[in-house]
């Protein structure tokens, strides 16, 4: 009973969005200024360590915010990812309206002939305040980019297999699920982390990131009572961090 009311007007409210699916169409930005985007020289240096690592093109489209969003996930993946370089399948999971697709399709295409990028967002059709909904944005983000789709759909009806898995920012707790407009039928975190390790390739790895130390040890709980093999990395940070709540990272493999 405790979020009763929240989760019924939630049940309306998403049934309503997701049958009538008004938008705006056409969602573009405004371009980046790459002389005057950069806030301090560490900023600088790590830009110019990944451009001359990747082909950052398809980023000069995207307003500032959402250039260094991009840039920070990438040096992220840079890190903590390597990939064996083959053919490559990549699902992201509860993409919003993907605004950080480029640095996903960027560098995971450097290491592979031929790569699909898949985004999954249960929420789709959420109209934001631009009037344009998710869907509509994402195709903005992803414009260019082969063998890459946004897919309106629960992650739960989706059953192909994958070499990589991107989750940012799982609902592991009612209340963030919740505050996204989301109904309660759907928070299902142990059995979405089960089927997301399910839909792995033998040698495949999901790489989740968390929301504060709480929703971390909350991910650590999920983790072990599956037990499934895990690198914690923990808090995670870099120069172009837009984020204020600290970040944490852990890495699940198959074998």
């Amino acid at each position: 009973m405790k979020y009763f009311y929240t989760d019924l007007k939630n049940k309306l409210d998403f049934f309503l969005r997701n049958h009538i699916t008004f938008s705006r169409k056409n969602y573009t930005e405004k371009e980046v200024n790459t002389d005057t985007v950069f806030g301090n020289d560490e900023q600088k240096i790590l830009y110019s360590l990944l451009k001359q690592k990747y082909d950052l093109s398809h980023l000069y489209n995207y307003s500032d915010i959402n250039f260094l969003t991009n840039l920070y996930y990438l040096a992220l993946f840079d890190k903590y990812i390597n990939p064996e370089k083959k053919d490559l399948s990549v699902l992201d999971i509860g993409s919003k309206n993907w605004s950080y697709a480029g640095s996903e399709y960027i560098f995971f295409k450097k290491y592979s002939y031929e790569l699909l990028l898949n985004g999954i967002e249960l929420d789709a059709y959420r109209l934001c305040t631009n009037l344009y909904t998710r869907y509509e944005i994402a195709k903005f983000y992803t414009k260019g980019f082969k063998n890459t789709n946004y897919i309106a759909d629960d992650f739960m009806n989706h059953n192909k297999q994958y070499d990589y898995i991107i989750w940012i920012l799982p609902f592991i707790t009612e209340y963030p699920l919740l505050k996204w407009g989301l109904p309660l039928k759907y928070f299902k975190p142990e059995k979405m982390l089960e089927h997301a390790f399910n839909l792995l390739n033998d040698e495949g790895k999901i790489l989740i990131i968390n929301q504060g130390e709480k929703e971390f040890n909350i991910q650590k709980e999920l983790n072990n009572k599956l037990q499934l093999n895990c690198n914690y990395i923990g808090e995670i940070d870099n120069v172009f961090s837009p984020f204020r709540n600290k970040r944490f990272c852990s890495i699940v493999s198959k074998h």
